[in-house]
């Protein structure tokens, strides 16, 4: 019994003895998902949303930065072997996730915000989560040139022993020459430096496009602007070969093997309109965006009109030709860019039914009023008959749609136009309105 006890009192003392410490988790971001690529000539946009989430479904996601590697070879990159020949693209830092009692100081620069009594914390130039990122590389030659890529481990070129049987099919043709292409692929790195997989290899067929299209040009009326371009040079059309048809079988020869050719097809090219700033700002590589078209769609037509124009504000433009390249979309070269300052050059509508009342000592004016939004107001313009010349008797233009000519000359007869006038600078003057004759009492 007494060594039954002793026993028992060993094992609970070991129990509560202490074992070599563990590891730390270390948490690790899941890989990016929904990379897509954009090729506008020379210039290759690359986005991606920052992962929300770790590997093992932890939220928020523990991340610290997103590199971007780009590889230029003839197969994508599959292996780490593969992807350790890419090049480092871009670094972009993360923001982190503050404490729920820290007040992040963006716009203070780092000075705590007045009436707060927890300090601020500066935060260090870094991309938000909840924006995507972009990533923007410009094509090179040296970027052009193709990568060798190591065979995959395990792989077997093949191999026709002289003694194997060759089995004869139907003649097809060989399959097209992989051409050299760029594959994107985009890496997180968790505060301790722990890397996630990377992202699936997005390609950007490097094959050359249409030329620039003309430089837009931009005719303007009061409502509108109508922006056109002359299509690129070698601007491609859609086309469709036809196919062969079958050769007869003339017996008593072999049975010929079926064969017709492949044919050819592309589809035309199309227009993208987009709208620049006149002068290029410094870029900040953590706030790149991805240029957006006029349209939603590619123009199908060399024409595209915009329904509004604001006036003394300049606008920039340039075109851009849309090709399908190995099953892509890919933007060409930008047209010469056209800047136009629309000038407001309409006049408003002359106003309409203008009649004249005579009173003791007072001729009453009234007409119809005008409906344009700029409209400043309106002149009244009086003469004696016959009204062969015309003066303003309004200093400045009259908001009201009647007036009162106090200053007419008993017995006089007089002849009455109004005109309206806009906000313009110069002022544009409508045509007059119908003219109308009284006589003061």
């Amino acid at each position: 019994m007494k060594k039954f006890v002793l026993l028992a009192v060993v094992l609970a003392a070991a129990c509560g003895k202490k074992g070599p410490p563990l590891a730390p988790f270390v948490r690790v971001p899941a890989p990016v998902a929904n990379v897509t690529v954009l090729r506008m000539g020379d210039d290759v946009y690359v986005s991606f949303p920052v992962p929300t989430a770790n590997v093992d479904g932890q939220q928020p996601a523990d991340i610290a930065a997103l590199e971007v590697y780009a590889i230029t070879a003839t197969s994508p990159p599959e292996t780490d072997e593969h992807r350790q020949l890419a090049t480092l693209v871009a670094t972009l830092p993360v923001r982190p996730i503050l404490p729920p009692s820290a007040t992040p100081a963006v716009a203070t620069g780092g000075k705590p915000l007045a009436g707060g009594d927890v300090p601020a914390v500066p935060l260090p130039p870094s991309i938000d989560r909840a924006i995507p990122a972009v990533v923007r590389e410009t094509l090179t030659a040296d970027t052009r040139v193709a990568v060798e890529l190591p065979p995959k481990k395990g792989t077997v070129p093949p191999d026709v022993s002289a003694d194997q049987e060759v089995v004869v099919g139907p003649l097809i043709a060989p399959a097209p020459t992989q051409l050299a292409r760029r594959y994107y692929f985009v890496v997180g790195a968790s505060p301790r430096g722990r890397k996630a997989p990377a992202s699936a290899p997005v390609p950007v067929p490097l094959d050359a496009t249409s030329s620039a299209p003309g430089a837009p040009q931009v005719t303007i009326t009061e409502t509108a602007m109508t922006i056109t371009w002359a299509p690129s040079a070698d601007a491609r059309t859609a086309t469709i070969s036809p196919v062969a048809p079958l050769p007869p079988v003339v017996p008593p020869a072999p049975p010929l093997l079926a064969a017709k050719s492949l044919g050819f097809q592309s589809e035309a090219t199309t227009y993208h309109l987009f709208e620049v700033p006149s002068a290029a700002p410094p870029e900040d590589p953590l706030a790149i965006t991805v240029p957006a078209a006029l349209a939603p769609q590619p123009l199908a037509t060399t024409t595209h009109a915009i329904a509004s124009v604001t006036f003394g504000v300049e606008r920039c433009f340039v075109a851009r030709a849309v090709e399908k390249v190995a099953g892509a979309v890919v933007m060409g070269p930008a047209s010469p860019k056209t800047c136009i300052t629309p000038a407001d050059s309409f006049p408003p509508a002359a106003p309409r039914s203008l009649a004249a009342i005579a009173g003791e000592g007072v001729i009453s004016l009234i007409w119809e009023p005008n409906t344009e939004p700029d409209l400043s107001g309106y002149l009244v313009l009086r003469g004696n008959a016959p009204g062969d010349t015309l003066r303003a008797i309004t200093a400045e233009p009259v908001a009201a749609t009647a007036y009162r000519d106090t200053a007419a000359r008993p017995g006089t007869r007089y002849v009455y136009v109004v005109v309206a006038v806009d906000r313009a600078s110069p002022q544009n003057v409508s045509a007059q309105s119908n003219r109308v004759e009284e006589t003061a009492r």
